[in-house]
């Protein structure tokens, strides 16, 4: 054998292995994204829901569930409205709810996605429906009002509510812990009304692009 020849498949060789030991190592975080593909091509929710349920099962999900996360808004609208719908219904875990609702505080743009979202899926008119969120917190925030925990939907629909009053500096870092605190400091500092909030044509931004148009 010509010493070329013997080079090159030594070469191959050892780009194999060393291929065959990224793979290894990466494995965890390339099952993710093939999840994360599957959701984005799932011809349905029920579909798309059985991928998202599997980021939720087995030991220490957290990874995971942060993976899923930091996929949504980054440019498949039909991924992004899969997984809006998954955590704005009850199937989605508090943990995964906690940590969508970070990414939302973290990420610049992914705030008013959601609120568009959730303006598009409420189950009444927008507008009446965001006074309901803000009656429902004023009636926890009370002095007399007995001490209640709030949970991470609870906080998703108050993110909402900042964003549609022009405060979305408050929905950062929101959490059941501060979330009464943060409303207590935008009723002292609100002025006029509650805002107008109608219902978009579409689940998000662009999903005319993709033929998800119709209602989750």
């Amino acid at each position: 054998m010509r010493s070329w020849l013997r080079i090159l498949i030594g070469a191959l060789a050892v780009a194999l292995l060393a291929l065959g030991a990224w793979a290894y190592f990466q494995r965890r975080a390339l099952l993710s994204q093939w999840h994360c593909y599957r959701v984005a091509t799932a011809e349905s929710y029920a579909v798309a829901e059985q991928e998202l349920a599997w980021f939720e099962q087995g030991p220490g999900p957290r990874q995971r569930l942060a993976e899923l996360a930091e996929k949504w808004g980054t440019g498949n609208t039909t991924f992004d409205l899969y997984l809006a719908q998954y955590v704005s219904q009850g199937q989605s875990s508090e943990a995964l709810r906690a940590v969508f609702s970070q990414e939302l505080g973290r990420r610049p743009g992914l705030l008013d996605r959601w609120a568009h979202y959730w303006a598009y899926r409420a189950p009444t008119d927008p507008g009446r429906q965001l006074a309901s969120v803000v009656d429902y917190f004023e009636a926890l925030a009370a002095p007399d009002a007995p001490k209640v925990a709030i949970t991470w939907r609870e906080v998703l629909d108050l993110q909402a509510v900042f964003f549609w009053t022009a405060r979305p500096e408050l929905a950062a870092g929101l959490s059941p812990e501060n979330g009464l605190e943060r409303f207590r400091r935008w009723q002292r500092e609100r002025t006029g009304p509650l805002p107008r909030v109608g219902r978009p044509s579409q689940p998000l931004p662009g999903a005319e692009k993709t033929g998800r148009s119709g209602r989750p």
